[in-house]
């Protein structure tokens, strides 16, 4: 048998591998068609599509759905609006935010300042001028620290200052009209405090024995420190007498027998309600 040129040999091989290549790729359209395409795994999430300010009642005008680009939504989040309409915010909710359970007050809560409130505590509304209001920098969700500046009385001269209160939650802020002997009714800043019942007591024994400041804290400082008060000896040098610190926020006031003593920061005869 006669052996073939070179060249012969090359053109079979040139065959041989465009045949294979011709079949392999014939085979692979065949599986791209039997399997079908792979989808891209997304869900629906609600958003806010205007701002919704706190304990705001949630219509459906306010929301809108949205494609999550995840199989796994957003840990409390919801999929469709009739699970969001009707419920109360209890946080400030800007466009195109995603709405979530701990963004909500529990079902069934009626809209007002009762949504903020956490449970066991109570709302109080104090007056401020707008320099103790922290200049009107104060919006619901701070925390703020209480101080009273006492000037009556035996302190009309020698005024004291002590820290009340540590890390109280701000529900709100607005105004009042309030009338003044011989004077034009006036508009006097408010701002409303989640406080215990016995921190309520105090606060209000204090912003009636004197004036009350309000100090922002910075978000998430949850530290309480312990004070000694300030006189006005304090300003230019070392106090003349100490006082005494009030108990953190978070520690049982003593009986109410105690109640000035324990605001003025000072030992003295005891005063009975």
């Amino acid at each position: 048998m006669p052996r073939l040129p070179g060249w012969a040999w090359l053109l079979l091989a040139v065959a041989f591998a465009t045949l294979a290549s011709y079949m392999a790729l014939g085979w692979l359209k065949r599986q791209a068609a039997v399997q079908p395409p792979v989808k891209e795994k997304s869900t629906l999430v609600v958003v806010a599509k205007t701002p919704i300010d706190p304990t705001s009642l949630l219509s459906a005008v306010q929301l809108k759905t949205e494609v999550w680009h995840q199989e796994t939504p957003p840990q409390g989040s919801f999929k469709n609006l009739e699970q969001v309409v009707g419920r109360v915010t209890v946080t400030s909710i800007l466009p195109g935010e995603l709405i979530t359970e701990n963004k909500l007050a529990p079902k069934g809560t009626v809209p007002g300042i009762t949504a903020l409130l956490s449970p066991n505590q109570r709302a109080m509304t104090v007056k401020v001028d707008e320099a103790s209001g922290v200049a009107g920098f104060l919006t619901p969700g701070n925390r703020v620290d209480v101080v009273v500046v006492v000037d009556k009385g035996e302190f009309d001269k020698d005024p004291i200052a002590k820290l009340l209160f540590q890390n109280l939650k701000v529900l709100g802020t607005g105004q009042k009209l309030e009338n003044r002997p011989g004077d034009k009714p006036q508009i006097v800043p408010t701002v409303t405090l989640e406080v215990t019942p016995e921190q309520g007591e105090r606060l209000a024994l204090a912003a009636q024995e004197g004036r009350i400041s309000l100090v922002l804290r910075g978000q998430g400082d949850q530290q309480l420190v312990e004070t000694l008060g300030a006189d006005t000896s304090m300003l230019f040098g070392k106090p003349k007498k100490a006082i005494a610190p009030a108990p953190p926020a978070a520690v049982t006031v003593a009986p109410p027998v105690r109640a000035v003593e324990i605001i003025r920061g000072l030992e003295r005869t005891p005063v009975t309600f």
